[in-house]
């Protein structure tokens, strides 16, 4: 996070590049440590294995975006709500979703993701 940077224009600026597939973005805004854990599989990721997940979305998706955005600032980093929008072979899904990032010294130590899968698995399916 740049010095006038707030944590709400951190946050966006975070998601923008993860939506615009910029893997090396991404990477420097993570701690080396960076865990990212999701609610469906209760597994934590790993820097590598996350960024991996990122740089696979144009790959497994025909589009992927993120819609409704909302941020709320914490002391400790940000939450992020936001309604994934995913399509492939002619199927489609919107997927509200909620993550908790925790910031540390302007990178991003933790993140917490929270999404009905099911609702990816429609897409995914076929």
């Amino acid at each position: 996070m740049s010095g006038t940077e707030s944590m709400l224009e951190y946050a966006a600026r975070f998601f923008e590049m993860v939506e615009a597939g910029d893997i090396e973005a991404v990477s420097a805004l993570y701690h080396d440590d960076v865990t990212v854990w999701h609610n469906y599989d209760d597994v934590d990721q790993s820097k590598e294995e996350n960024l991996a997940t990122l740089g696979s979305i144009a790959d497994r998706y025909d589009k992927f975006g993120y819609a409704q955005p909302r941020h709320t600032a914490l002391e400790d980093g940000f939450l992020r709500q936001h309604v994934i929008e995913v399509e492939r072979d002619g199927r489609s899904a919107s997927i509200p979703a909620i993550l908790r990032v925790y910031v540390e010294d302007g990178r991003i130590r933790r993140i917490e993701e929270y999404f009905d899968r099911s609702k990816l698995e429609t897409v995914l399916a076929g």
